[in-house]
């Protein structure tokens, strides 16, 4: 019996010194951290070529709906700067489909709605303005689109 009563001191004994080595603690910590920028940005062309003719022509310009789709994923809410540039005939413009306005070769594809990191796709609509002694004919549309940060 002395050698149990013995046995269970010591048990307890052991258990209070390591439950003492194990006790919560806390502390306040004070982080600064800097979060860098980034885009993920990626533009698929649906159109890789377009015909003129005279009625285009006597107007100026072709329109091209739904020729380029762009996926973007960012952390800035401010905005993704974005130029296009055509490496085929004529200058290039470009709106996002449904909306008014064509702009120039550059625009700022809005964020702002969207959370950090969130897949954005957005369809764009092109317009090729013609130059003045462009002539009936196919011409392939080379459009590239990438971000200016």
């Amino acid at each position: 019996m002395r050698s149990s009563n013995f046995s269970i001191a010591l048990i307890i004994a052991i258990l209070l010194g390591a439950s003492s080595s194990f006790a919560a603690t806390s502390a306040k910590v004070h982080v600064t951290a800097t979060v860098l920028p980034f885009v993920s940005f990626d533009a698929i062309q649906h159109v890789t070529t377009y015909q003129v003719n005279s009625d285009d022509i006597k107007r100026g310009y072709i329109d091209l709906p739904n020729s380029m789709t762009v996926k973007v994923r960012t952390n800035l809410n401010a905005g993704v700067p974005v130029i296009v540039e055509n490496a085929g005939v004529g200058r290039v413009l470009i709106r996002e489909s449904g909306r008014a306005d064509f702009v120039g070769n550059t625009f700022t594809l809005n964020t702002a709605d969207y959370r950090p990191n969130t897949q954005i796709s957005k369809n764009y609509d092109s317009r090729i303005v013609l130059s003045a002694d462009a002539k009936d004919g196919i011409y392939p549309l080379i459009i590239s689109m990438a971000p200016a940060i």
